[in-house]
């Protein structure tokens, strides 16, 4: 199938799927769903030598037209994830994770308690050792229905949910890979249509500009690090258990009067501290010029906490923002799209993770 069949094939599908869904099911069976139906809002169609890949992005309280993104990849390899040697699953055939958690051992081992919302969204689970979680081979018809994907790389992890995923060998004809998502969507429930989410969420307002994803980049170039993290506080916080969040703290050092400036410390319940750069193009000055590589990222964070090595430094940071800081965590918020090589974390021990899986977060903590 080339790529533009296979643009056609899905704009086809989930526009007709989708749009049936929200006119129907959101309406007439309100009252038999635990929650609020979510929509994408997002169609990425990727293209690489050898395959093409469907996922949907974004969140959204109504369903509206997908936006539809077009991109290259490297590798299906590259796409979904990083590092190197024996897989933790290796994918013959038709495949279908729903519901579910693949991560390397060491990356499931952490998964909870670096990410307590986590617990609510691990489903199924395949693990194993290793540092690659995928490999696939021609004639995969491979699917991921809301699933959590937990790479690792030394001491780094990365953590991506996806909403809906599909990956499948550019040798499969056009009219074979649509019979499968129509028999796909007939077999799954009435009431959990494939492509939505339903969670229980209380109260919380799910139309605020919040509920998009960063793939979107809407309004990003034009938003500054304080506004975001101002209309996400509630999101970070709650997905990370956290119960205070600073923002842009200026660490000045007492050797040189110099000064570092990380985008926020968060301050989790148990009492330790995460220390964060958003790897996200906003607006600094009248400038971009944020950097968005993961390499450069994860060498800003390696300085943050080196900085708190010090004991000047740590009594500084409690004298202005009443936080005693220590062996801090490290994250990298970057956006959905982004990859993620082993050569950017090898040695840096950090936490990736892009903004629509922190949502993801937020809304398992809150259900």
């Amino acid at each position: 199938m080339k790529p533009t069949e296979f643009v056609k094939v899905n704009g086809q599908f989930w526009g007709e799927h989708l749009k049936g869904v929200g006119e129907h099911l959101a309406g007439s069976h309100r009252n038999e769903l635990p929650g609020p139906l979510l929509f994408p809002r997002m169609m990425v169609l990727t293209e690489t030598p050898d395959w093409n890949i469907l996922e949907l992005v974004g969140v959204s309280r109504e369903y509206r037209s997908l936006e539809v993104r077009r991109r290259k990849a490297a590798s299906v390899e590259e796409y979904f994830g990083l590092g190197d040697g024996a897989p933790v699953v290796t994918l013959p055939g038709e495949n279908l994770f729903k519901d579910a958690t693949v991560a390397t051992e060491v990356g499931r081992r952490e998964l909870v308690d670096r990410f307590p919302g986590a617990d609510k969204m691990i489903g199924n689970e395949f693990t194993g050792p290793g540092e690659q979680i995928l490999q696939f081979a021609p004639g995969n018809f491979s699917t991921f229905d809301r699933v959590l994907l937990v790479h690792t790389v030394g001491a780094s992890i990365r953590v991506h949910w996806t909403f809906f995923a599909l990956a499948i060998h550019r040798s499969e004809p056009a009219d074979k890979y649509l019979a499968f998502l129509r028999n796909y969507a007939q077999a799954a429930d009435h009431l959990d249509p494939i492509g939505t989410l339903s969670v229980p969420v209380g109260d919380l307002d799910l139309k605020g500009s919040p509920f998009a994803s960063t793939y979107l980049g809407h309004g990003l170039p034009d938003s500054t690090v304080d506004q975001f993290l101002e209309d996400n506080e509630s999101i970070l916080l709650s997905a990370f258990d956290a119960t205070r969040l600073i923002r842009r703290p200026f660490l000045e050092r007492q050797e040189d009067g110099d000064a570092l400036q990380p985008d926020f410390i968060l301050e989790t319940a148990d009492g330790n501290h995460i220390v964060g750069d958003l790897g996200l193009p906003l607006l600094e000055g009248k400038k971009h010029h944020r950097t968005t590589s993961v390499h450069d990222g994860a060498a800003a964070l390696a300085r943050y906490a080196d900085y708190f090595t010090s004991p000047e430094h740590r009594a500084f940071a409690q004298t202005k923002y009443g936080v005693d800081v220590s062996d801090p965590r490290k994250l990298l918020v970057i956006g959905t799209q982004d990859t993620v090589n082993p050569a950017d974390v090898t040695d840096a021990a950090i936490e990736i993770v892009d903004y629509d899986s922190i949502l993801r977060l937020h809304l398992a903590a809150n259900s």
